[in-house]
């Protein structure tokens, strides 16, 4: 008979939303550590097919955690939008970072155990099931009786299905390979630069093609990749292998010579239920940036507001937890990525390519104005024909 084993928060997954969650927690009151415990069904580190970026949104929560990022990472001080031949770039000290996903997690799970926290791998769940006072959740090794569950899972999330019944989640659609590249030959490498390539927005394409310079285990690789966000959902899908295809072969590669990995993201949603009765979710599960399909920061970002809605479900006695998507929404970076999927309606679901080409002039020469009316506003340089005089 599996062993009964209650405990007050019970976090299923431990990737960058979950692990933030608890560690927000532990930050509040040391005492959590022993009041939760977190369910990883794979054993890190683990293999996570991800883009890597981590913007300054993400390096905030970690130091506001007190963790210091101490892996390797590349440094994007120049960020290239490029569209149809024309292209400006954003500039920062830096734009953004990019880690390798499988070395960032593992490094988080590590800083959370340090402090106490338990994450029990190798362990996935089965089944859950909501009791009168508490949420049943069985494992191939035991039952867990949790006062309140935390959906981190992903974008396949087992509670989030569990709250939102036979609902099919709108999910974004992401191709990405790696291919090793010669560090001090390659002028992204060489200028500290990343890519993201919006040309084939007419064709069908909701997003961009991207290429991010990193380091996986002391090798310069090029992380290359196609996302479309399908934020509008009866346009027709593109063919993403077939346009990968066609970038790695004009770089003078074949994309049957490197593992291609799939994957969807689920983009944030306010026809989701992200609460219900003794339950939250967060990251994936919950929703992430529609835009630009940025994860890592946005989920690292959900464990502040998570725990806080956690802490005060105890204090009050009240975990039905009716209050938490207002709570996320009114912090800084959840109205931002509002403004995101408002502007991704936008961008996406333009009908006309006479349409894109405007919008892309006027981004551009909106830029332009912001820094002549204030230049330290922000951290974007035009090209010279885009420039203010």
């Amino acid at each position: 008979m599996d062993s009964v084993i209650p405990i007050d928060v019970l976090i299923v997954g431990s990737g960058p939303a979950g692990m933030s969650t608890a560690l927000h927690l532990v930050r509040s009151d040391p005492a959590w550590a022993g009041r939760l415990l977190v369910l990883e069904k794979a054993v890190h580190p683990r293999e996570k097919p991800c883009g890597g970026g981590l913007t300054h949104f993400g390096q905030r929560v970690l130091q506001k955690l007190d963790l210091t990022l101490n892996l390797p990472d590349f440094a994007v001080h120049e960020v290239r939008l490029t569209y149809q031949g024309q292209r400006y770039s954003l500039y920062g000290d830096p734009v953004f970072r990019i880690v390798h996903r499988e070395a960032f997690d593992y490094w988080l799970v590590q800083c959370g155990m340090k402090r106490g926290i338990t994450v029990r791998q190798g362990e996935g769940v089965r089944a859950v099931a909501l009791r009168e006072d508490h949420w049943e959740v069985s494992t191939d090794q035991a039952v867990f009786q949790a006062r309140v569950l935390v959906g981190a899972d992903g974008v396949h999330s087992l509670v989030r299905g569990r709250l939102n019944g036979k609902e099919k989640p709108r999910l974004a659609r992401v191709l990405e390979v790696l291919t090793p590249e010669e560090a001090g030959r390659h002028p992204l490498f060489k200028e500290k630069a990343a890519l993201f390539d919006f040309t084939r927005l007419p064709e069908g394409l909701q997003g961009y093609y991207w290429e991010f310079p990193s380091w996986v285990k002391g090798q310069g690789v090029m992380n290359r990749g196609v996302f479309d966000s399908r934020t509008c959902r009866r346009r027709p899908k593109t063919d993403l292998k077939g346009y990968l295809e066609k970038r790695l072969k004009a770089e003078g590669r074949s994309l049957t010579d490197f593992p291609l990995k799939a994957h969807p993201i689920h983009p944030y949603d306010r026809r989701t239920r992200i609460s219900g009765p003794r339950t939250i979710l967060v990251g994936d599960a919950a929703g992430v940036d529609p835009l630009m399909g940025e994860g890592i920061s946005f989920a690292l970002a959900y464990g502040e507001p998570a725990a806080q809605a956690i802490q005060e479900a105890f204090a009050r006695q009240d975990f039905s937890f009716a209050d938490y998507r207002r709570r996320l929404e009114q912090t800084p970076l959840f109205r931002h990525l509002l403004f995101r999927r408002w502007v991704a309606r936008i961008v996406y679901c333009l009908p006309y390519p006479w349409m894109l080409r405007l919008s892309w002039l006027i981004a551009k020469s909106g830029l332009a104005m912001a820094l002549w009316i204030r230049p330290g506003l922000l951290p974007v340089v035009l090209p010279r024909s885009a420039r203010p005089a």
